[in-house]
Parts: C-alpha cells; structure tokens; sequence
C-alpha cells in the first residue's frame, strides 16, 4: 500500500498537480483500525490490495512522512471520517498541512447512524488542533466537502453548509478555511452560486469578527455518475475545468475519464492533472463571466441562504454548534437523498428546463414564501410531463448519463 501510493504521489506532483490527495481507506474511515491493519498486513503478504484507500493510521506517522520526501507541494488528507480525532492527529505528525472534511459535511452524507451532535463536538476538536499546530505564516489549511450527497444539493444548502462549517472552524482558531461546492449541472447556477458562495463567506467571517481567517473557494467537477464511455467523460471534465477557470476557482478537485470503470490507476490520475490544467491555460477567463440570467440566479440564492442562517442564527444553544444540530431537528437543515437518522429528508429538489436545481418542496426549510414561489416559476419551465416523478427524479440524477 505505501509503494502504490508513493507511485501515485510521484505521478501527480510529476504531471503538475497544485496540491497531493491522500485518500483514507474505508476501514480506517469508520475508526476500524485492526480490521485495516490486518487487511495491509494481507495485502503486503500476497500482493495484492485489500484496501481501497491508504491506511494512514496503520502505516504511522514516521513511514508516511517518507511519501512526500522532496515534494514541495501541499498534501491533503481525504477521507470522509465522522470522527477524525485520530485520524487528523496522525496526518499532522505526518506532515499533512491541508484538512478536508467538518461536521455536518463528513456525517450526514457519509454515517447513517453516527449521533450528528456527537460528530460536530469532534470535529470542533479538529478544528481546534489544526489551530494550535497552525501560525500565521504556515497555517493548518482546513476544507469543509461542499457537494455533501452530490445528488440534486439546491445551491442555497450547500452554501449554508459552507458557511457553518467554515464559521464553526474560524470559532476555534482555524486561519485558512476553503468553502467549496460540487459541479450543478448547469452553467448558470454554477457561476451564480461561485459568486454568493465567496461573497457572503467573507462577509459573514467579518461580520462575527473573524477577519483573520483567510477564505477561499475550490470547485469539485462532477460528483454523480459518470459515463462510462472515455470520451464522453474526457469532454464533461474538459466543460467543468472550463467552468471553474469562469468562477475564479482557488482550486480544482479533478475527476478521471475511468471514473465509472473503477479506481483510476495512476497514470489515469495523472493524465487528469495535465487535461485540466491545459483547459485553464488554453481558456482562461480574464473577468468575471455575468449575465441577467446570472444576477437573478445570484440574487434567489443569496435570499434563501440569508433566510436560513438567519433562522439558524436565532435558535437557542450555548455554543454553536448546538444550534446547528438543533436546525436539524427541526428541520431548517436539509440535504436531499442523506440516510442520516438527524435529517428530515422532506426537501424535494428537481431541474428546470435550463438543468438547473430547484426546489420543488421546501419542507420545514425556511426559505420565503416568495423565493419558495420564484423557484416553483422556474421549475414550471419543465412544463408538464406524461412520464411518472420517479423517471423524472432518475432523469435529474442522471444528466451526465445522456
């Protein structure tokens, strides 16, 4: 496992990637340290892999810090664990300066039965570990995981996402936070949702007195299935690369034409590295993309983002992150096709006739009557249809399919 992901770690900083993913085995992930140790002590003996990601705790900090000997490049630990304590105290010894994940993004998507409240305590103890290890000139760089279940997220609760997590963060010390969301499907709401998503993070950094957190913004391409064809595939990451230059991107999280095939081999990986940064060479975007289309799809959003944090923002706790567990509960939280037991799952989001995602029903979110009544308009662009909901849902989620 260190061989292959040292392979890995040599191909990508070879082919020009900005930052090295380190991403955790699922084992690990769930906190079953023996089970993942005995599964690489399996794979080493018969050579071949047990795990589908590398198992940072059982390899230790010592023999992980030789991956990245004279790569000058930051790393970035990936994984998707709920309860990261561990996890995060031995990528720091490792020398893994950059942190993904937070408590609502690497729980409510990921654990179906991991108590929320429970995870959102760890992960303020992350937070606050990241900031003791951090100084002001090298801090601990933390990122919260915008896409969440990366199926039909309306623009507005993943933005709200961001800017709780990154609050909840900067709460704790955290200096450098990225805020980040997944690839929509459509162009219009991608660049709309960039734009509200940079914005009112700084602005609500400054307004609760958290100016030396420094913010910026990364850009997934496309989280739902892929095609299985590679050249369909080479064109919807060569499109999204192309976007994220538009939004003005801090950074790129690259997808691989194998993407549906399996797990991309490193050369694949690599490959990805190079395709994207060609795109942003060859079409950089010398200002700011805009369009009425684009104002208005901003100005909706930014209501509805408003909208609920101030409704987050007015509920009763003695810290915040007890408000947030609380907006849960009630509710006001709500992130489409997540099996947590703490998510009410009543929100229903469908496209419009221009693949944006809409609101069809806001459940217990408070959002107001108007944008609630602005996004059904806009869902009306579908017009009707003789096909039953279930194959208009499975039409939404699989966009790329077509």
């Amino acid at each position: 496992m260190f061989e292959s992901q040292h392979a890995l770690t040599r191909k990508l900083s070879d082919a020009g990637a900005d930052f090295i993913p380190l991403t955790i085995d699922s084992y690990t992930r769930h906190n079953q340290y023996e089970t993942a140790t005995q599964l690489l002590r399996r794979s080493e003996e018969e050579g071949k892999d047990y795990l589908n990601g590398y198992p940072l705790v059982s390899h230790g900090h010592q023999l992980s810090r030789e991956l990245y000997t004279g790569i000058e490049k930051p790393i970035s630990l990936r994984h998707g664990t709920p309860d990261a304590r561990l996890l995060v105290e031995v990528a720091l010894a490792s020398g893994i300066a950059e942190i993904e994940g937070g408590g609502i993004c690497y729980c409510v998507p990921y654990s179906e039965g991991f108590p929320l409240d429970r995870c959102l305590l760890y992960w303020q103890y992350v937070d606050r570990i990241c900031a003791l290890y951090s100084t002001e000139d090298r801090p601990i760089h933390r990122e919260s995981f915008g896409p969440l279940s990366a199926t039909l997220v309306p623009p507005a609760i993943a933005i709200v996402v961001q800017i709780i997590e990154a609050l909840l963060a900067a709460e704790q010390g955290v200096l450098s936070f990225a805020v980040s969301f997944g690839q929509t499907g459509s162009f219009v709401q991608d660049i709309a949702a960039a734009r509200v998503l940079r914005s009112l993070t700084r602005s609500y950094l400054d307004e609760f007195g958290f100016e030396a957190t420094r913010s910026y913004l990364v850009y997934h391409q496309w989280m739902g299935q892929f095609p299985q064809q590679r050249e369909k595939a080479a064109a919807l990451i060569a499109g999204s690369a192309m976007i994220s230059g538009m939004v003005g991107a801090d950074k790129v999280v690259v997808k691989t034409v194998d993407e549906a095939l399996g797990v991309p081999r490193p050369e694949v990986n690599a490959e990805a590295v190079e395709s994207v940064r060609y795109m942003l060479r060859i079409f950089s975007c010398a200002a700011p993309v805009t369009s009425v289309l684009i104002d208005r799809e901003a100005a909706l959003i930014e209501s509805e983002v408003r909208s609920i944090l101030g409704a987050i923002f007015d509920l009763s706790g003695d810290v915040f992150w007890e408000s947030v567990f609380r907006a849960f509960q009630l509710g006001y939280l709500d992130i489409p096709f997540c099996p947590h037991s703490d998510n009410a799952n009543l929100l229903v989001t469908r496209r419009d006739a221009n693949k944006s995602i809409r609101i069809a029903d806001r459940g217990h979110v408070p959002i107001s009557d108007a944008d609630a009544d602005q996004e059904r308009e806009l869902l009306a662009s579908v017009g009707s249809r003789s096909d039953k909901t279930y194959r208009q849902l499975l039409g939404d989620i699989n966009l790329m399919m077509v």
